[in-house]
């Protein structure tokens, strides 16, 4: 056989195998993956079994959208870090839709803009390939559209980056992806939190056909009014909601992928023992469940533990209450220029100080206007053992002030203005946790003990805070200060000190 007919059978052979792969990449997005793996890696691939199942299920709500049919469901997808989730996701995921249909538009939200590009960029990186040119010819991007956060196909697709609390007007898309809309610092912060969870509702407005777009959310738990419990919240069932902890637990979802952890392992070769110890010192208890374990709070608390809270039952207390004074504690939160139904609760607390401990006696959440809160009170601190020598604590914020000004005027409760707080609440409950850990503070067994503890342990991730501050201004007055009259410890008239 001459050279000339050998190199026209090689290249028809070479163009069969290309022909070949290039079907098996449009059929199986894993197979993709594996293939175009080192343009965006240089590492060595890993292929957990997680891997292959999120590609699976990529491909699965994909064939819908190929369809313009109406979509299976949108998709939550909590993983630990390194896992490679953006790699998947964000960065693998578009290049494959286009090799199906070049006509899909995506847009791709992140928490901000420099990593929204990244991702974008590494996506064409993909489509810019040698490989991915031999594969796919009709997948050619357009010379005057072809920046890195944004650009387009001559086939009419197009892919569009976008960071929280950023503007993408005027386009509309087939696929939203979502990843990581808040960072675990942002997630501290509500004014943040709230940005994250409107512009998640923003972008689900710029969607082509709101039956056939789908959106992909991928992040950590980093708070329980995180954007994925604002969207577990708002959809419910409509989503499928995949939760994947670094270590076996409860919070696995579907609970069936429980059977592929190894040794209580998710990924028993990158995430190992090892890297796990590693994270748990560097990220904290609580940064390493918000993290690692998809958990908002964690295990036994935050910055205060369950298990640190001492109880009493309610025929001990009183037996030992003698005539020690009940004083009350006012966390205001009606706000007259909001409607009701926007407002936090109003929290008060009734505790007093026994032989060097804090005993909270009662606490209680109230969603009340002005008027009605100003005739519970008086009846709330009279129920709960308040007496001549009781005081009301009230910080003067929402319409704080205007309570202490009414209760001065038309009752004879003893009500006191509490300073405004200068530190944050962290920082408050922080000061305040030793002396919960020290066994000082004692809760009087009743039906609000849990809600108030896991409020508390929660937090900063809970969706209230009034017992934070409740604790805080308790714990400060009735231990903190309470000891030290003019620089000496003495007895009060009615207790130990």
């Amino acid at each position: 056989m001459s050279q000339s007919k050998l190199i026209k059978l090689s290249n028809n052979l070479l163009s069969l195998a290309h022909k070949v792969q290039a079907d098996e990449c449009k059929k199986n997005f894993y197979y993709f993956l594996q293939t175009f793996w080192s343009v965006v890696i240089p590492e060595e691939p890993v292929y957990n079994w997680h891997i292959k199942y999120l590609c699976d299920e990529l491909q699965k709500v994909s064939q819908n959208i190929f369809a313009r049919e109406p979509k299976l469901y949108d998709m939550i997808i909590n993983v630990p870090p390194g896992s490679t989730k953006s790699t998947i996701v964000t960065q693998m995921w578009p290049a494959w839709l286009w090799t199906n249909d070049a006509r899909l538009r995506i847009i791709a939200n992140s928490y901000s803009g420099d990593l929204s590009v990244e991702h974008s960029s590494k996506s064409k990186d993909i489509i810019t390939s040698d490989l991915y040119k031999k594969l796919f010819p009709e997948v050619v991007l357009r010379s005057d559209k072809s920046g890195k956060g944004a650009y387009e196909n001559i086939k009419g697709g197009a892919r569009y980056s976008t960071s929280t609390g950023g503007t993408i007007t005027g386009k509309h898309a087939h696929v939203i992806i979502n990843d990581d809309p808040v960072n675990p610092k942002q997630a501290d912060s509500e004014a943040l939190r709230v940005e994250a969870n409107k512009h998640t509702g923003t972008l689900s407005s710029r969607k082509v056909n709101k039956k056939v777009t789908v959106t992909v959310t991928i992040m950590q738990r980093l708070h329980n009014e995180d954007v994925t419990g604002y969207l577990l919240k708002k959809k419910g069932e409509n989503i499928h909601h995949i939760c994947l902890p670094a270590e076996l637990s409860d919070k696995v979802k579907p609970v069936e992928l429980k059977n592929y952890y190894v040794d209580g392992l998710l990924d028993p070769i990158r995430i190992d023992r090892d890297a796990i110890a590693e994270a748990r010192i560097d990220l904290g208890s609580r940064g390493y469940a918000n993290q690692f374990e998809q958990s908002p709070s964690a295990d036994g608390g935050n910055i205060i533990k369950k298990e640190w809270f001492m109880k009493v039952p309610l025929d001990r207390f009183l037996s030992i209450l003698g005539r020690n004074v009940m004083h009350f504690y006012l966390d205001t939160a009606y706000d007259e220029k909001k409607a009701k139904t926007d407002n936090d609760p109003s929290g008060i607390l009734a505790a007093c100080h026994i032989e060097g401990n804090l005993y909270i006696y009662h606490a209680q959440k109230v969603w009340k206007e002005f008027p009605e809160l100003i005739k519970f009170l008086p009846e709330y601190i009279a129920t709960h053992k308040g007496g001549k020598e009781s005081k009301l604590n009230i910080e003067p914020k929402a319409n704080g002030k205007s309570v202490v000004q009414t209760l001065k005027s038309i009752s004879s409760l003893n009500v006191k203005e509490t300073p405004t707080p200068t530190d944050s609440k962290s920082v408050r409950l922080s000061v305040a946790a030793p002396k919960v850990e020290c066994g000082r503070v004692f809760l009087v067994e009743g039906l609000w003990n849990e809600e108030f503890i896991e409020e508390v342990c929660g937090f900063p991730t809970a969706v209230h805070d009034e017992y934070v501050d409740l604790l805080g201004y308790s714990v400060d007055d009735l231990l903190t200060n309470y000891k030290v009259i003019q620089g000496e410890i003495t007895k009060s008239r009615f207790g130990f000190m």
